[in-house]
């Protein structure tokens, strides 16, 4: 055989072996990453089912009247910065609500929060991390006081507004200057479309599996490439023996 046809079949393979690679690899991440998201859109749907079956009960029990449920009178909490707003329902639900909420946090590294929003983005109640007592710093504020604020902003409303029967799934731009998955899935009660349960996914985990697939990536063609660079030293000195000896002899 011909040592330029084997180097071409050499390099052939190697060309193959490193498109397959990189196809195998991407599509075992990308399913990673559709695993990670698949998982919080549960997350989302079952915190709706349940956060709606506890407002039920609460009416059910005579707890709280099912309009004051829907309440949406909201009274400006003065000197709040960002504003802040109370309902006829919001402290019952910092303490019934609240706690549901905080195990989305707890028990799921990659959610970045996990809260109840009515239909104009009022959340009455946040997760105990974003509900600390107000300062005078309003970045402090902005960060860990976001219990009780409207999230009207054009993702909020969407999330908040959302009737269909699946999740909705959208890129927030968040007003902390970071950007994450949201996903939200509607809270109906009593058959009444109140607001949504919204899921905040850090897409710190998408990079890390992102970051990882690319460094798979090329440590697999690094070993192919290397071991086509060992063939072929392998083959040509004693080609190019062989060669030299043929030269000789005659």
């Amino acid at each position: 055989m011909n040592i330029k046809y084997k180097i071409s079949m050499i390099f052939s393979v190697a060309l193959l072996l490193s498109v397959g690679a990189y196809f195998v690899i991407s599509n075992i991440f990308k399913n990673m990453e559709r695993q990670l998201l698949d998982k919080c859109r549960i997350e989302a749907y079952i915190g709706a089912e349940s956060i709606a079956k506890m407002m039920e009960l609460m009416i059910i029990g005579n707890i709280i009247p099912e309009q004051d449920l829907f309440d949406t009178n909201y009274i400006e909490i003065p000197g709040s910065n960002p504003k802040r707003y109370r309902t006829k329902y919001d402290a019952l639900l910092d303490t019934h609500i609240q706690k549901f909420q905080d195990n989305f946090l707890i028990h799921d590294p990659d959610v970045v929060y996990s809260v109840i929003v009515d239909r104009n983005g009022y959340a009455p109640t946040h997760n105990s991390t974003y509900s600390q007592p107000p300062t005078n710093d309003t970045a402090f504020n902005l960060k860990f006081s976001r219990s009780k604020r409207k999230f009207d902003d054009p993702v909020g409303l969407k999330a908040a507004r959302h009737e269909g029967p699946t999740t909705i799934e959208q890129l927030y731009p968040r007003d902390t200057g970071e950007y994450i998955w949201d996903i939200a899935a509607p809270i109906k009660v009593n058959n009444k479309h109140w607001g949504a349960f919204r899921i905040g996914v850090s897409l710190q985990r998408i990079e890390e599996i992102k970051n990882n697939m690319l460094l798979i990536i090329v440590m697999t063609i690094f070993i192919i490439v290397s071991i086509t660079l060992l063939t072929l030293l392998m083959i040509l000195p004693r080609k190019l023996f062989e060669s030299d000896l043929i030269t000789k002899n005659y």
